[in-house]
């Protein structure tokens, strides 16, 4: 539409600059008949006053020969308040009202007008919007849209030799970014969003478990692009409750799931929980070890944070949630995760 608009605005300049010759042309033919009146003018003052020389000549020419004239004072007053009260009405324009001056503005007038519409990129929709050097961009995209719906059928009102650039160019939408997962991911939409705040998105669902995130896949990507990178983090609050197998099987049920929607995955690995004690650990390291070896034969991606998060520094003091600074560095680990799978 951008580009439509800059075509309509160069229309409009060449439009003006098109008036704008026509209005010189009409210019230089004025001058040509105003000179040629004021040369007929001052042919007609010039026999006037040939006249005028040859009566006064001819009334001395009587004065001399003795004929008298008799004039009283009442009648030189009268003669001269008529000739002080002569005014002397003329057209200056009368020759611009025959017919060679007004068939000339026509010719002129037409000949522009063939000028415009033969420059004017638009085709078929000159018939129902006349595009005027007065007219805004609004207006101009206003006419456009009625034009759209008036011409139901189709109708290409695209200027010509631009179909088939705007055929060619294909409009490429940048790639959908979901990072769904439990309350780990609390504080790290800003280091996430930060590259493309668009098209990426942060969805904490806080004590979720796998089949939590399960039920909800759907409904939170509704609506989703083709093809798009979704990062799953869970599985935290299940090492907690359920079995090795459960666990299994609730993965399995959420990969379902994924390949229904037709999206790239990537599973992010279980953060150690300090808290528990080295039982939990080595249950969450063997379900980490599971999921690896699971989404390369499911054709999944799997990115792991064990050795990042060792630091009980990273943790708050429940011993569950991450600090200020582990909540940066799982952002950060999360957000480059994203610019390589991307590119």
């Amino acid at each position: 539409m951008k580009c439509r608009l800059i075509e309509l605005m160069e229309e409009k300049i060449r439009g003006l600059e098109m008036q704008v010759e026509s209005l010189v042309e009409f210019r230089k033919g004025f001058e040509q008949i105003m000179e040629q009146r004021h040369e007929v003018s001052e042919g007609k003052s010039s026999d006037l006053q040939m006249e005028a020389g040859l009566g006064n000549s001819e009334g001395r020419l009587g004065e001399k020969s003795g004929q008298w004239k008799h004039v009283t004072k009442r009648t030189r007053q009268r003669k001269r308040r008529a000739s002080e009260g002569e005014i002397e009405l003329q057209n200056r324009f009368a020759e611009l009202e025959n017919e060679e001056g007004a068939q000339q503005v026509v010719t002129e007038g037409d000949r522009a007008r063939k000028k415009r519409r033969a420059v004017s990129p638009i085709g078929k929709g000159e018939e129902l919007m006349e595009i005027t050097p007065n007219m805004s961009p609004r207006r101009i995209q206003d006419g456009l849209k009625r034009i759209t719906r008036e011409n139901g059928n189709g109708k290409n009102l695209q200027p010509e030799g631009t179909g088939d650039r705007l055929e060619n160019s294909t409009v490429t939408r940048k790639r959908q970014v979901y990072v769904i997962g439990d309350s780990l991911l609390r504080r790290i939409d800003r280091p996430v969003t930060r590259a493309d705040p668009e098209n990426r998105r942060v969805c904490c669902l806080p004590g979720a478990k796998i089949r939590d995130v399960d039920l909800r896949l759907k409904r939170i990507l509704k609506g989703v692009g083709k093809n798009p990178l979704i990062i799953l983090h869970v599985g935290t609050n299940d090492t907690a409750r359920f079995s090795l197998e459960s666990i299994k099987g609730d993965y399995a049920r959420l990969g379902r799931t994924l390949k229904e929607i037709e999206a790239q995955v990537i599973f992010s690995g279980i953060l150690p929980v300090p808290r528990e004690g080295q039982q939990r650990c080595d249950k969450i390291m063997t379900i980490n070890r599971w999921l690896r070896q699971w989404c390369y034969k499911e054709g999944f991606g799997m990115y792991g944070h064990w050795e990042a998060f060792m630091d009980r520094g990273q943790f708050s003091r429940d011993g569950l949630h991450l600090s200020r600074e582990g909540n940066r560095l799982l952002g950060w680990r999360l957000a480059q995760l994203i610019k390589r799978a991307l590119n």
